[in-house]
């Protein structure tokens, strides 16, 4: 039964509710370049064991559960903050389980599970192979599953310190990362040693895909049918490292049913001369990356993949599976041979399936054609107003306007030598935490211009008028954070997202200039504590 009692049916007899997930499903384009994330496929839903004795509330069953891996990231290149180039990423898998509630704990029953490999847990260099489909490993697969709306997934890793007769890898990818048998999950940044990486409480409840992150908020998996789900992990994104000089994960996770026949998103970025609107190539070796986001609870367009291209290439981009709701919103910038920065181009509403060819970007004019730079401080307390320590994801964002649509911020690209990701900590001799915080700097390289931007609409992209070369350029940073050392109920500060738009006096708009720096206000969490 669905939720708002609309019942309808898709060609081949499937059904599925109003308002749930749809995915087009026209001609598909192979995966190349280079994908900041790791994707596991389960292509047809159904299959395996549960942490309860039949199925739950006697719900009839699924088909088969096929789960697999897609094509690697690459956190390295031209575009990669220095802290953030890894050569390897390496996680060893022993479950993926999902479950009706979107408030289950990873300790508490229910659990279904859509892939066991507790027997013989799967180690996965998550920056291994070739980008050119978009599989790149098989699970397993399973049958059985219960049908029913699941709100929240978890990816189970082995721990680096397993109990005594648990299955471990042979061989182990980590074991030059530590002292005896483990540990069993590591990162090679580049020109270092493997280093392990801190689980915390993570080897007991797994990686969360919470309700929020999934597509249409549930994976409906119906009587007797089949679908691809596909789980997207930002790999890159999703490690972190401390002020110690470990590194731990902050999980950065997506989930929706896909098809994996029709679900890329292919394109080209050029230079665009805005004179007379011809199209170049752009002189490399360049820098190029490409987002696909969507919206989030809150209106932020948010990443679910990223492309960090060839800087010999030509600007070809493709994802591969998109997962999500509809349409995606693509969003690309560069930086040439000769340090020309290039404006963020944005193309709203493209649906799962098209190419959108050749995709122009505006090169930066004037004396200094240089990113801009945005820096300031993020710090942390619990509600006492007593300094905790948080891990929280920084995000660039503009504002942009789709034809026919309302405003979005949009997050935009940044540089190389940017901080995505920092961990708050006591005041040390270069930065003074404001009273009764753990704090935090960062830094995002950004495009010092506002965005050009595109709608896809029947079956081509309209651009609008370029933005006026001498209005203010706005921006607005955002940091979403939340308490290391626990993935169950509440551990996010409250709010766990804050947006800034304002220099640090409070008051003055946050505006760049190419090759300047501007200081944002303090980005500041309160309510930072696990939850219980």
């Amino acid at each position: 039964m669905c939720d708002n009692g609309v019942l309808k049916r898709k060609s081949g007899g499937r059904k599925y509710c109003e308002g749930d997930y749809l995915m087009s499903r026209p001609t598909s384009f192979s995966a190349s370049l280079l994908f900041l994330g790791l994707t596991i496929v389960l292509a047809g839903c159904g299959g395996g064991s549960s942490d309860t004795q039949g199925t739950p509330g006697g719900n009839p069953v699924t088909g088969t559960v096929s789960v697999s891996l897609s094509d690697p990231p690459i956190c390295k290149g031209p575009l990669a903050p220095s802290e953030e180039q890894f050569e390897k990423i390496i996680v060893t898998i022993t479950k993926v389980r999902a479950h009706i509630s979107s408030g289950a704990g990873g300790g508490e029953g229910g659990w279904v599970d859509l892939v066991d490999l507790t027997a013989a847990p799967k180690q996965i260099d998550l920056l291994s192979g070739a980008d050119t489909t978009c599989i790149l490993a098989a699970l397993g697969s399973s049958t059985g599953l219960p049908a029913g709306n699941y709100q929240q997934i978890r990816v189970q890793l082995l721990s680096n310190n397993p109990a005594g007769g648990a299955a471990v890898p042979s061989p182990n990818l980590c074991e030059d990362a530590g002292p005896g048998p483990g540990p069993f999950n590591c990162v090679l940044p580049v020109g270092e040693a493997l280093q392990p990486i801190d689980l915390s409480s993570q080897a007991q409840t797994g990686l969360k895909v919470p309700s929020g992150r999934i597509a249409g908020g549930r994976l409906m998996l119906e009587e007797g049918q089949p679908a691809d789900i596909d789980i997207n992990i930002d790999g890159c994104r999703s490690i972190v490292r401390t002020g110690s000089g470990e590194f731990r994960l902050l999980p950065t996770l997506h989930a929706g049913e896909v098809s994996l026949s029709a679900s890329t998103i292919g394109g080209k970025l050029v230079a665009l001369n805005p004179a007379d609107s011809t199209t170049s190539p752009i002189p490399t070796p360049a820098t190029m990356i490409v987002f696909a986001e969507q919206p989030d609870s809150g209106g932020v367009d948010r990443v679910l993949a990223s492309r960090v291209l060839n800087s010999d290439g030509d600007g070809s981009f493709s994802f591969c599976p998109i997962t999500g709701e509809g349409t995606v919103d693509i969003v690309g910038t560069a930086m040439d041979a000769n340090g020309v920065t290039y404006n963020a181009t944005i193309v709203f509403n493209v649906p799962p399936g098209t190419n959108l060819g050749d995709i122009g970007l505006v090169p930066e004019e004037g004396v200094d054609t240089a990113p801009a730079t945005l820096e300031g401080v993020v710090s942390s307390q619990d509600s006492a107003s007593t300094a905790t320590a948080a891990d929280v994801s920084l995000s660039a964002l503009q504002a942009a306007t789709p034809s026919g649509g309302s405003e979005r911020l949009v997050t935009i690209p940044a540089f190389g030598d940017s901080t995505l990701n920092v961990v708050t900590a006591d005041s040390t001799v270069d930065l003074i935490c404001p009273a009764n915080t753990k704090c935090a700097a960062f830094t995002l390289n950004v495009p010092a211009s506002n965005p050009r931007v595109g709608t896809f609409s029947g079956g081509s992209v309209t651009f609008a008028a370029l933005p006026d070369p001498l209005a203010d350029i706005l921006y607005r940073v955002n940091g979403v954070a939340s308490v290391p050392g626990s993935e169950e109920k509440g551990t996010n500060c409250s709010p766990s997202s804050v947006t800034v738009d304002k220099l640090e006096d409070g008051t003055t708009t946050l505006t760049v200039t190419a090759g300047a720096t501007s200081t944002t206000q303090t980005i500041a969490f309160t309510g930072c504590q696990a939850g219980l």
